[in-house]
């Protein structure tokens, strides 16, 4: 097999292979593996990582039990207690967000062994598009920071008010106003600036597991929906708006005013549900946020943000926006950001990246998977 063929054949063009009037499904999909035996090798690899991803809070238990007993064992010698590797490596596979990514890493290996370096490097690098990824980093980053969070908060405390400000009127503004952002600066943005907004004003507070478990699932569907407002935010729509020639009005006449109809039906079903807890919570104190200064900003405490840190912090995601097909763009917005997030370091709180790098292996992990 020379390279050039092998670089052509995985993945198989669709056009390879037969399709056959009346065949079944499985029949179909058998026939697709009896043609190309590593359709099959991808498939099986693919289901593990699913099975993996349910299997990943028996991986964090243990690691727990395996520290403990790595603890007890350094204190009966007299010794400090130190981080086991052992337990470290069982926390990684734990965590749900490397799942896929540590499965390509065995599909890469298999790859390479049923059809050669050069053909899995091609694949990785030529045939795999990581630019959601990549573009989900840098704007659940830009999202994160201290001026945005401190910008969106200001403006939802206003409607929050309006309401009375109790903590059932910052969780309806905030699930109801805060997924419509979507339709502006992309889901991944619009899906943290709620989440850490609701941490702000609603988690702190305690609330029963019921009710925590049912805002998350209530935000993944709101946020979900929420993008539907515009043609330019929402991957599902970008993908199919310029083939289709659907532009925003076309969108907020037809998909948009139904999305924000449902979001605010389900937050007030929700909230007639809960109602009894959120009167409760009213009476709860909260818990003042412990802002941790940037490792930049030499131990000083926080100042304000002034407007124009957050105008420059709002640039920034527009940017990243506007450029959100063309990585080095964004990137290169991004690397710009940090140097003057560093030279604003006094008005920064401490730049999140381990959750969006995470979210990024993820979503690469899934186009590796998926490309075959």
């Amino acid at each position: 097999m020379n390279v050039a063929g092998a670089i052509a054949e995985l993945p198989r063009p669709l056009t390879e292979y037969p399709v056959a009037a009346g065949d079944s499904l499985v029949r179909h999909l058998i026939g697709r593996v009896e043609i190309e035996p590593f359709n099959g090798i991808a498939t099986g690899i693919f289901v593990l990582a699913i099975l993996h991803t349910f299997a990943v809070a028996r991986f964090t238990a243990l690691a727990h039990r395996v520290q403990h007993r790595h603890d007890d064992d350094a204190r009966a010698k007299g010794r400090p207690t130190t981080p086991s590797v052992v337990a470290e490596l069982l926390h990684f596979f734990g965590e749900v967000e490397v799942v896929f990514g540590l499965w390509a890493v065995v599909l890469t290996i298999a790859m390479t062994a049923y059809a050669g370096w050069d053909t899995a490097a091609h694949y990785l690098n030529s045939r795999v598009n990581y630019t959601e990824a990549l573009f989900v980093v840098v704007i659940m980053a830009l999202a994160s920071t201290r001026p945005i969070v401190v910008f969106a908060e200001a403006g939802l405390r206003r409607v929050a008010n309006a309401g009375g400000g109790t903590p059932a009127a910052w969780w309806m503004t905030i699930l109801t106003i805060g997924p419509v952002f979507g339709s502006f600066i992309t889901e991944p943005a619009a899906m943290t600036i709620c989440a850490l907004l609701l941490a702000r004003q609603f988690y702190d507070l305690l609330p029963s597991a019921k009710l925590k478990y049912g805002t998350l699932g209530l935000l993944f569907v709101n946020v979900s929906i929420g993008g539907t407002l515009t043609h330019f935010a929402a991957p599902p729509v970008l993908m199919v708006a310029r083939s289709w020639g659907w532009d925003t009005l076309f969108m907020a006449s037809h998909f948009g005013w139904r999305a924000a109809a449902a979001i605010a039906i389900s937050t007030a079903v929700y909230y007639l549900l809960f109602r009894t807890e959120f009167t409760a919570l009213a009476g709860r104190a909260p818990v003042a946020d412990v802002e941790q200064p940037d490792e930049d900003a030499s131990g000083a405490a926080l100042l304000p943000v002034p407007v124009w840190v957050t105008f420059a912090h709002v640039s920034f995601i527009v940017w990243t926006v506007f450029n959100s097909h063309f990585p080095a763009l964004f990137l290169g917005g991004f690397l710009f950001f940090l140097g003057f997030a560093r030279a604003t370091a006094v008005y920064q709180s401490r730049i999140e990246l381990k959750t969006p790098l995470l979210v990024g292996f993820f979503l690469a992990g899934l186009v590796i998977h998926g490309g075959l």
